[in-house]
């Protein structure tokens, strides 16, 4: 019994983290077929992970639970410990960028080489890569959070507006094959690019809102417990009037149709370090792991 969930919470792990459908299967046979302590030990290293962000939860709260200050401003220093975190972790974030970019290749090479025993093989190295390198990623990204004073909520936050609302990233930005979530199924003979791409846009956007939706609803809150002057009235309307809009399209992405420039001014100073730090590759890792993890 203690087998049978451990392969299965591995399993929804490789699925989560970006992984092909296809190759998730192949992998999973092959753990089964390699024994206990293997799978055992990719396991407890993902509960190392889990622990962890426990950890950040114990301290900072809930992803949704995180406020955003009032008067829409990113402090500097906040940005700077954001920035921090992101440099702690670039090592392995970048061993895995090139791993998924590796994997994204062959998925191209495979396609017309199929069944053949070497293009398998390959596969399979670079799958069995991935998966404690997908649990390092997550359990360094969240202790580099964790010296940085830095929640997850408050990661999600600055990410997000940094990297889709101001410089214009996608949120499907990821690996070039199939992406899987747990409970999701997918015809594994049936594959076009452009339409996965866009159902992993959808499902991300709707993760996104139910992620961020709460964050704003929390600033609000604040913003009208807080006595300012009338000229806060403006940003006020514009913050009403974003709520509204997430709430009526679960598909929207935050600030969308023009980011308030109290939030541009912020990240301004910054942009040369924020456009450098960001990670084509791994994104899917950053947005889709924790909101599977947390809910």
């Amino acid at each position: 019994m203690n087998q049978t969930q451990s392969t299965s919470s591995t399993k929804k792990w490789l699925i989560g983290c970006g992984i092909g459908c296809g190759v998730v299967i192949i992998i999973v046979v092959i753990l089964l077929a390699s024994g206990y302590f293997f799978v055992k030990n990719i396991v407890d290293e993902f509960k190392n992970t889990e622990a962890m962000t426990e950890v950040l939860t114990e301290r900072f709260g809930r992803i949704t639970d995180y406020c955003p200050d009032a008067d829409g401003a990113i402090r500097p220093e906040r940005i700077e410990a954001f920035l921090s975190a992101r440099d702690a972790f670039a090592p392995i974030r970048e061993r895995i960028a090139k791993s998924l970019e590796t994997l994204s290749q062959r998925k191209d090479v495979d396609d017309v080489e199929v069944g053949k025993p070497r293009s398998m093989l390959t596969m399979l190295r670079l799958g069995f890569g991935i998966i404690p390198q997908t649990a390092e990623f997550i359990k360094t990204r969240n202790e580099a959070l964790l010296g940085a004073g830095m929640g997850l909520g408050e990661y999600y936050y600055i990410y997000v507006v940094t990297y889709y609302s101001w410089l214009g990233k996608n949120p499907e930005d990821g690996p070039g094959f199939q992406i899987v979530g747990p409970g999701e199924e997918r015809d594994l003979d049936y594959w076009d690019q452009e339409d996965s791409k866009e159902m992993r846009r959808e499902r991300l956007l709707r993760r996104l809102n139910r992620m961020l939706l709460p964050m704003l609803h929390n600033q609000l809150e604040k913003l009208t417990e807080e006595s300012g002057p009338k000229a806060s009235e403006e940003w006020r309307q514009m913050l009403e009037k974003e709520i509204e809009a997430l709430e009526q399209d679960k598909e929207r992405l935050l600030w969308q149709d023009s980011l308030p420039e109290v939030i541009a001014l912020s990240l301004n100073p910054h942009k040369d370090q924020l456009e450098a730090s960001y990670n084509l590759m791994t994104n899917l890792l950053e947005v889709t792991i924790e909101q599977q993890a947390t809910h």
